[in-house]
C-alpha cells in the first residue's frame, strides 16, 4: 500500500534532490563552459515548474494517481501502458545523465570510467532501497552541505558579483541565445515537472494535500536561490583561469571543488556525488514503479517500485542507464533529447485531457504511436547526422504528427469516435 507520511519538509527535500541532481548541478556547470549564466537555464525551468506542480499537488494527492494511470482511467489499459511505456523511455534519459555525472566525478578524482561506472551502478540499487523518510533527511543533509562548498568554491574565485547580478545576465544571454532551441528546452524539461511520475511520487506521498504543495513551493525557492550557483561558480573560475587544463567538460564543478577546497576537496566531492545521486535514486524508484504498471492486471502498483519484483526491476533499469550513458552527449543534452520524444507523443493528448475534451481511446492510442514515432525518427537522423536538420524539428514533427491523427480520426469519423 501506498505510505502517506511525508511532511512538507520531507517532500520538498525528495523534490529537489530528485531535481538538484547531476543535470541540475553538473549538467548547469558543463552548460555554462560554453553559454555563460544561460546554462541555468535547466535550474531555472525546474524551479519554475516546481511552482506549477504546486498548483496541481491538492488534486494530485487527492486523486492518488501518477498520470499513466490518469490516462489509464479515460482512455483504457492500452493507453495506459503506452504512457508508461514512455515514461519509462525519458526516465532512462535522467537516469543516464545521472549516471553519466557520477562517473565525471569520480573521473576528476583519478579513477578509471568503467570503475566509476560500476561504484555508480551499485550506489543507485543500494540506495533506491532506502526508505523514503530517511532519504529525506540524508539527501537534506547533503544538499545543505554542497550549497555550503559551491558558495565556497564562488567565493574563492571571486564570484560573488557574478552570483548577484545572475538574473540579469541571465536574462540577457537566454535573449541571446538561439530561439527554437531555448524553447524546446523549456518544453522539454518544464512539462515533465509537472507531469513527470519521478515528481508526482512524492507530491502523493504527503501527509495532507497542504503538505503536498506546501512542499512543492518550498522546493521551488530553494532552487530558484540554488540555481544559479553552478553556473556562477563555473563562469567566476573560468575568469580567474582555474580550469586550465580541464579534460571532461561535465568534470568542471568537481575540478572547481578539488582545486578551491584544499584538503577538505575530496569530502566535498563525496557530498556532492551523495546529493547527485538522490535524483538517480528517485528516477530508479519511479522506473521501477512504471516497469510493475505495465505488467499489473488493473494498472495498480505499490508505491515506486515496491512490488515483489522490485529489486529485479531496478537492476535492469540501472543497465539500461548505464547504457544510455555511454552516447557521448552532454548531461542536458542527453535528458532534453528523450523528454521530448515524451512530450511529442503526449503533449497534445494531455491537453486535451486538461480541456475536458475526449476522444476515443483507439484515437488516443494511434496519436502515442504517431508522436512518438516521428519524433523517435526525426531524433534518429539529428543523432546519426542524417539530413542536417535543426537540432529542435524532433518536438514540433511529433506534435504534428499527432495533431494530424486527431484531425484525420475525427475528419473521417472512423468507427469508434466518440459522439458529441
Amino acid at each position: 500500500m501506498l505510505q502517506r507520511n511525508l511532511g512538507a519538509i520531507h517532500v520538498a527535500a525528495l523534490l529537489v534532490s530528485a531535481s538538484y541532481g547531476v543535470a541540475f548541478l553538473l549538467g548547469s556547470g558543463e552548460m555554462a563552459l560554453h553559454a555563460g549564466m544561460a546554462g541555468s537555464l535547466y535550474a531555472i525551468v525546474t524551479a519554475l515548474g516546481m511552482l506549477a506542480l504546486a498548483l496541481a499537488a491538492p488534486t494530485l494527492w487527492r486523486g492518488r494517481e501518477l498520470i499513466w494511470d490518469v490516462f489509464g482511467e479515460r482512455y483504457g489499459p492500452v493507453v495506459r501502458r503506452l504512457v508508461a511505456l514512455l515514461s519509462l523511455v525519458w526516465m532512462s534519459g535522467v537516469l543516464a545523465a545521472q549516471i553519466h555525472g557520477g562517473i565525471a566525478v569520480l573521473v576528476a578524482t583519478g579513477l578509471p570510467a568503467t570503475h566509476a561506472l560500476v561504484l555508480i551502478a551499485a550506489a543507485l540499487l543500494v540506495m533506491s532501497c532506502i526508505e523514503l523518510g530517511i532519504a529525506a533527511a540524508l539527501f537534506a543533509c547533503c544538499l545543505l552541505a554542497t550549497n555550503i562548498a559551491l558558495v565556497h568554491a564562488l567565493v574563492a574565485s571571486g564570484g560573488l558579483p557574478v552570483y548577484l547580478h545572475a538574473w540579469p545576465s541571465f536574462i540577457a544571454e537566454i535573449c541571446a541565445a538561439p530561439r527554437a532551441g531555448t524553447l524546446v528546452t523549456i518544453a522539454a524539461v518544464g512539462f515533465l515537472v509537472i507531469t513527470g511520475s519521478d515528481y508526482q511520487q512524492f507530491a502523493i506521498a504527503a501527509r495532507r494535500p497542504r503538505d503536498a504543495w506546501l512542499g512543492c513551493v518550498f522546493a521551488s525557492l530553494f532552487l530558484m536561490v540554488t540555481g544559479f550557483l553552478p553556473a556562477a561558480t563555473v563562469v567566476a573560475a573560468l575568469r580567474a583561469g582555474k580550469l586550465y587544463g580541464l579534460s571532461e567538460t561535465a568534470s568542471a564543478i568537481p575540478w572547481i571543488m578539488l582545486q578551491t577546497s584544499g584538503a577538505m576537496g575530496m569530502v566535498c566531492i563525496g557530498v556532492i556525488l551523495l546529493a547527485a545521486l538522490g535524483s538517480g535514486t528517485a528516477i530508479t524508484r519511479a522506473m521501477s514503479s512504471a516497469l510493475e504498471g505495465l505488467y499489473s492486471r488493473d494498472g495498480r502498483h505499490g508505491h515506486a517500485g515496491d512490488g515483489h519484483h522490485g529489486q529485479a526491476s531496478r537492476v535492469l533499469i540501472v543497465a539500461i542507464g548505464c547504457a544510455i550513458a555511454t552516447d557521448g552527449q552532454a548531461i542536458v543534452s542527453t535528458i532534453v533529447s528523450l523528454n521530448v520524444v515524451y512530450v511529442a507523443a503526449v503533449g497534445l493528448l494531455f491537453l486535451l485531457h486538461e480541456t475536458g475534451r475526449r476522444i476515443a481511446p483507439r484515437c488516443a492510442s494511434w496519436m502515442l504511436l504517431s508522436g512518438t514515432v516521428t519524433s523517435l525518427l526525426v531524433s534518429s537522423m539529428n543523432w546519426t547526422d542524417i539530413g542536417n536538420l535543426p537540432g529542435w524539428l524532433p518536438l514540433p514533427a511529433g506534435l504534428l504528427a499527432s495533431a494530424c491523427v486527431l484531425a484525420a480520426w475525427r475528419f473521417t469519423r472512423l468507427p469508434g469516435r466518440v459522439r458529441s
